[in-house]
């Protein structure tokens, strides 16, 4: 058994390491609006590109000394750094996909997928998780933002990219959609109820979409007034902001009508009990999304208010809705919940030491997802058998 793990999380460090390479670029370039693609890695100093046997990760760095081969220029000690921390992380995801039970999504496992693959499935979307908070932090870090270019494709396919892991279950004893589909009628025979499904579904959605179309007069009265002079939103800052809202409304009903579709056609008919996992699957990873969305908006919204300052960045925001999509709707509270803890016991001295200097929330908030991932369910349920 300990070998089915530890070979799993060699090669996951292996792969990360390589992968950790490659995101050393995305950190570098995505800020500049620079192709991560062309031209080929470089050094910065002399302009010589960087060959593939002087390219290989950790090893060429620690051969080289950490410096050019050309002009002898050192590169930062980052490259290094990044490409250990993604190895081990990737590593870590690998140790818990091939590990937990509770890692590979269930309805998976009723089609009749082996175990094996439906782990790997797990793996490979949590490592693109991953992969999305460690080059979003760093971002964050250097620039204090975070890029679309990140944040919209990964709003648009993460509701989906979750079906692939069962992280998004960890509380669904506490919510469980899944229920909507099948109900008990008054002679105490269970029945299908597709209708009641669709319908609570489209209400939620509806509900909340609604809410951020009717908030948007709302928040610029707020980003505008609120803020002292140097924060104060600009014309082009709402426009941006309308239309971020705009793209998660349209992404949030790409994946809504894909969940629809699926309950609309019951694949496998009424015995075909795996379409029903799928979508409670589904609808927990959808509104997973909207939480994720909505508590950062209205934290930052009311904090706004309450502080007389920008209280939330919105990339915070469009940061947090995909996170919230693997995590569940319940989930993605304790992920904020972690980000906040962390922020405050770890964020608050680095403050202090660096001279009242912002310390972005977006890196808090990977931590805090990485940490509900883990440990997010054994918390939940020692704080309710507490209750």
């Amino acid at each position: 058994m300990l070998s089915a793990v530890l070979l799993p999380a060699a090669l996951g460090f292996l792969f990360g390491a390589f992968i950790g390479s490659f995101l050393n670029v995305c950190i570098h370039r995505l800020p500049r609006n620079e192709s991560v693609v062309l031209p080929p890695s470089r050094c910065y100093s002399c302009g010589t590109q960087v060959q593939w046997y002087d390219n290989l990760p950790v090893i060429s760095y620690l051969i080289l000394r950490g410096r050019c081969r050309w002009c002898d220029a050192p590169f930062s000690i980052r490259y290094l750094l990044l490409e250990v921390s993604v190895g081990a992380l990737s590593a870590l995801v690998m140790w818990w996909a091939f590990s937990d039970p509770t890692a590979p999504a269930p309805w998976l496992l009723a089609l009749g997928v082996s175990d094996g693959v439906a782990r790997a499935l797990a793996a490979a979307v949590i490592l693109a998780l991953a992969y999305l908070l460690v080059v979003s932090s760093f971002i964050d870090l250097e620039h204090s933002i975070i890029p679309d270019e990140l944040t919209k494709p990964f709003q648009l396919a993460a509701p989906l990219l979750a079906l692939g892991s069962g992280s998004v279950l960890g509380h669904h004893l506490l919510f469980d959609p899944s229920a909507w589909l099948l109900q008990r009628n008054i002679l105490g025979a269970v029945v299908p109820t597709t209708a009641t499904f669709v319908w609570s579904v489209l209400a939620v959605v509806a509900g909340v979409l609604l809410f951020l179309v009717l908030s948007l007069p709302l928040a610029k009265v707020i980003y505008g007034r609120f803020c002292p002079p140097e924060q104060r939103w600009r014309d082009e800052d709402h426009q941006g902001f309308r239309v971020g809202v705009l793209w998660f409304m349209a992404a949030t009903g790409v994946s809504t009508a894909a969940l629809l579709a699926l309950v609309w056609w019951q694949p496998g008919g009424d015995d075909g009990g795996w379409w029903r996992m799928c979508a409670g699957h589904g609808a927990l990873a959808l509104f997973g999304s909207l939480v994720g969305w909505l508590s950062l908006y209205v934290v930052g919204l009311v904090g706004t208010i309450a502080f007389r300052r920008n209280a939330m960045g919105f990339g915070d925001v469009k940061f947090l809705a995909p996170i919230g999509a693997f995590l569940g709707p319940i989930g993605v509270l304790y992920a904020f919940f972690f980000a906040a803890m962390v922020g405050t016991v770890v964020g608050l001295p680095m403050r202090l030491l660096a001279s009242q200097r912002e310390i972005p929330f977006g890196p808090w908030l990977a931590v805090g997802a990485i940490l509900a991932l883990l440990w997010g369910p054994e918390l939940h349920a020692w704080l309710f058998s507490q209750i």
